[in-house]
């Protein structure tokens, strides 16, 4: 039991750092699946999806709605598991998933602006919250020069070790301006 206290406050004392990546973009005419095989989730509000290549085990970001229909203003972003490698039901992130790696870090709000915030393992990229053109809740974010509707992230995952490492990641999207496929794939240095 002493043990596991200790463990706990030492990873309560360790932030999510930002990572130093290279990145390179590029653009085309529809959007890439890295891995076809693992299911697609379909989820109320969903914004959007990490997978990762260990499995199918997906996480899903969806917008809390209050009952007026608009954010939720206490928590408009909802993070959870999507257990697609075991039965596929939906399970929330632990203390660990949510400090370190998928947690959402909502940034306070400014009057006429639309709320952001960011997950916890790329603090540096801030994903706005809005809507698309049909209504539909959505994130946005800035690669390169677009402003990009967030659809999936796809992570490359080495594990072993305290805590998994990430040498690569991919952001899939959808250019708000042009309706063209962005891939954004990022390398840590």
């Amino acid at each position: 039991m002493k043990l596991r206290f200790v463990f706990m406050a030492m990873v309560m004392a360790l932030p999510a750092q930002a990572r130093d990546f290279s990145s390179s973009i590029t653009e085309s005419s529809e959007l890439a699946h890295l891995r076809p095989e693992f299911k697609v989730p379909d989820e109320p509000g969903q914004l959007f999806y990490i997978q990762r290549s260990p499995n199918a085990n997906t996480v899903v970001y969806a917008a809390r709605l209050d009952s007026k229909g608009n954010f939720d203003s206490r928590t408009p972003v909802d993070a959870f598991w999507r257990k697609f490698n075991i039965d596929g039901s939906k399970q929330p992130l632990n203390f660990i998933e949510r400090l370190m790696a998928y947690g959402v870090r909502m940034n306070a709000a400014k009057p006429g602006q639309p709320a952001s915030f960011a997950v916890a393992a790329l603090p540096q990229r801030t994903l706005s919250l809005g809507w698309d053109s049909q209504h539909h809740p959505m994130a946005s974010l800035q690669i390169g020069g677009h402003t990009v509707k967030l659809v999936y992230v796809y992570l490359q995952v080495e594990e072993g070790g305290l805590l998994p490492n990430v040498p690569s990641l991919d952001l899939f999207g959808i250019d708000m301006a042009s309706g063209k496929a962005i891939h954004e794939h990022l390398i840590q240095k």
